[in-house]
């Protein structure tokens, strides 16, 4: 495909001037239009070391209002990036609704370098290039505007191009160790990154390939295509379906016809206190050294709580790092959404709460809301919710492919019991913090919740990231299976044989 490419496009200065004044004038109007009508964008360049991205960016930029964009140089990961997945750091730089986020180099940078340079195997590779598949994806479903430019010289100009930088006697972080690894094995890079480009050109996010011999050329398409990019998102958008947000129950079961998983937890299961005690014991102390050798082995967990109101996630998450070492550990308590974080994609805020490599996130509550509270409060549209099954066990299954551990409990406990606990948080003087007004309100729509549950245990539960339903009306029985669980699967995952 590459190969194809005409790379003898050029024109001269004087119709470069022609074209760009034109369409520097559309740039600045474009930006202030998209900025009012809250469209985010991602610009991405890639392209061969030396192939001009400087200079192109630079030119593309001047047009822009500096306060609504970000410039990113990606280049190789610092130390605390190294201990994160590689979308992490992409994702924690995604813009907000109206912005423009611009890499100079991406994600796909780091894929391709890493595949070549370490030796991942090409299955590992496939992986890696399917979540930046679904990252894009996820990202334009939820309104934003992706525009990725490939710049493309051949080996002899980009030769050409770097004795240029080193008679000139530019600093040589210009002509970093990557650079000349892209030079030396320009034939085996080739047919990598042809392959990354075959596979992440998608209608959602399409490739443009820049002939970047000549620099005049190469700016004037980037401008080109960015503004007729942007024209069509604009119209598009003008184009929408006001009736995008669906209301009324349409966002629920129909009685009677949703799953019924939740129906066949048997709620009586208890243990006495004498058992507890016995067994509370054994699994913290496996646990303590469990964390050691997840922080040894570089191992990153998160672990998720779900669950009914007052059904016990805050008593089952003290048990459950009460003898474990603060610093290797945190709970990630989340609330509703605020007005930042609702101006960007809604996994955006999750994946700034990832945990680094030999860490442990505990979750109260999580990304799960999507399909629970705000699809039965009507808090986003209906497409969006029914999109956010695949997204989430796309996010979740990025996540296990570079080496996340995921351990997720819906907790469980019937109706009665709930107004049991209920009733006794507001009788009790210093349990009353915990019973508010939006508590019983939700117990009004138990009937809409649960049909929501159903599905998302259904539809989310993967071999990756599992559900584990906890019968939580015996408290003291919810912690023991907790515990057990998550101790179960460490040592699973670790490898450790607990005689």
């Amino acid at each position: 495909m590459l190969e194809q490419i005409d790379l003898s496009k050029s024109i001269d200065k004087k119709e470069y001037e022609e074209i760009t004044d034109d369409l520097k004038i559309k740039l600045g109007e474009l930006q202030r239009k998209a900025w009012k009508m809250e469209i985010p964008i991602i610009i991405v360049f890639e392209g061969w070391h030396a192939a001009g991205m400087t200079d192109v960016i630079n030119r593309f930029l001047m047009p822009l209002n500096p306060m609504g964009f970000e410039l990113y140089t990606t280049g190789e990961p610092c130390v605390k990036e190294m201990k994160k997945p590689l979308l992490w750091r992409f994702w924690t730089k995604i813009p907000k609704k109206g912005s423009i986020a611009i890499f100079d180099r991406s994600w796909y940078r780091r894929a391709i370098i890493e595949h070549f340079v370490k030796g991942m195997h090409e299955n590992d590779m496939e992986k890696c290039l399917n979540g930046m598949k679904f990252f894009e994806r996820q990202l334009t479903d939820d309104g934003y505007l992706i525009i990725k430019f490939f710049l493309h010289v051949s080996q002899e100009r980009q030769r050409e191009r770097f004795e240029s930088i080193r008679k000139k006697n530019l600093p040589l972080f210009l002509v970093e160790e990557e650079g000349k690894n892209y030079l030396d094995n320009y034939d085996e890079y080739f047919h990598l990154i042809e392959r990354s480009i075959e596979i992440t050109d998608t209608h959602q996010a399409p490739w443009t390939i820049v002939e970047a011999e000549d620099l005049r050329f190469a700016t004037a398409k980037v401008m080109a295509e960015f503004v007729k990019t942007l024209e069509e998102k604009i119209e598009q958008k003008e184009n929408e379906n006001e009736m995008a947000h669906s209301h009324g129950n349409t966002n629920c079961a129909i009685p009677g016809l949703n799953s019924s998983v939740l129906k066949n937890v048997d709620l009586t299961k208890s243990i006495s206190i004498k058992e507890y005690r016995k067994k509370r014991k054994n699994y913290q102390k496996r646990l303590v050294n469990l964390q050691y050798e997840l922080f040894k082995q570089k191992k990153p967990v998160m672990i998720v709580f779900e669950g009914w109101d007052a059904a016990g996630k805050g008593g089952d998450i003290r048990r459950l790092v009460e003898k474990l070492n603060p610093r290797l550990y945190r709970v990630v308590p989340i609330g509703a959404p605020s007005d930042y974080e609702l101006s960007h994609h809604y996994l955006w805020r999750f994946y700034n709460e990832i945990p680094e490599a030999g860490h442990t996130a505990i979750y109260d509550r999580s990304w799960y809301g999507r399909i629970l509270v705000e699809r039965v409060e009507d808090l986003c549209g209906r497409q969006e919710w029914k999109r956010a099954y695949r997204e989430i066990n796309e996010f979740e299954e990025t996540l296990s492919n570079y080496g996340m551990i995921i351990i997720k409990f819906w907790l469980h406990i019937d109706k009665d019991e709930q107004l049991r606990r209920f009733e006794e948080r507001e009788k009790t003087a210093h349990k009353k913090w915990k019973i508010t007004p939006d508590d019983w309100r939700n117990r009004d729509m138990w009937s809409l919740y649960e049909g929501a549950v159903d599905e998302m245990l259904h539809r989310t539960s993967t071999t990756y990231a599992p559900w584990t339903i906890v019968e939580s009306n015996n408290k003291h029985y919810s912690r023991i299976k907790v515990l057990e669980t998550v101790v179960e699967r460490l040592e699973k995952e670790l490898g450790i044989n607990d005689e």
